[in-house]
């Protein structure tokens, strides 16, 4: 005999789904469950049951926007932590978060982009183009601080 499935076990399936595709967060999950105009007290329950199951772990999340982030578009810990900020992640995890990221990869990345970007521009002058090549990089979400070593170390190598 098959079995009969209720709205609150289709709902539930679905976010598993939804939930194993791509990492999420309990944010994420509750956009889509509001989205799906679920009620709130089977949205309730089916988050717990998420959560649970570990469908939804914030510190893993977290984690992987991180490394993601870092590696793959190459932002800054001051776009990422502001990321995970919106995400509704804790300070104490978006802290673990980083520590994801390697000190060394983050100065060599910072050093990559910094070259790239320099010498994209033709017609500036070095001052301008260097000026230019810092604010791309805090856009990017690298501080000035992180910044500054670069700088200097590709001044020593002139």
């Amino acid at each position: 005999m098959a079995e009969i499935y209720s709205t609150k076990k289709i709902m539930y399936e679905k976010m598993k789904h939804y939930c194993a595709y791509q990492e999420r967060c309990q944010k994420e999950v509750e956009e889509k469950l509001r989205e799906l105009k679920v009620d709130q007290d089977m949205a309730d329950e089916i988050m717990l049951s998420l959560i649970h199951e570990n469908f939804v772990k914030e510190e893993r999340y977290a984690k992987a926007i991180a490394r993601g982030k870092f590696r793959i578009n190459q932002w800054g810990k001051v776009k990422i932590k502001m990321l995970l900020r919106n995400s509704r992640i804790t300070t104490n995890l978006i802290e673990l978060a980083m520590q994801e990221i390697d000190s060394i990869e983050y100065q060599n990345t910072i050093k990559e982009l910094y070259l790239k970007k320099f010498n994209s521009f033709v017609k500036e002058t070095a001052s301008v183009k260097k000026q230019k090549t810092i604010q791309y990089l805090i856009q990017k979400g690298y501080e000035f601080h992180d910044i500054l070593p670069v700088l200097e170390g590709i001044a020593t190598q002139d």
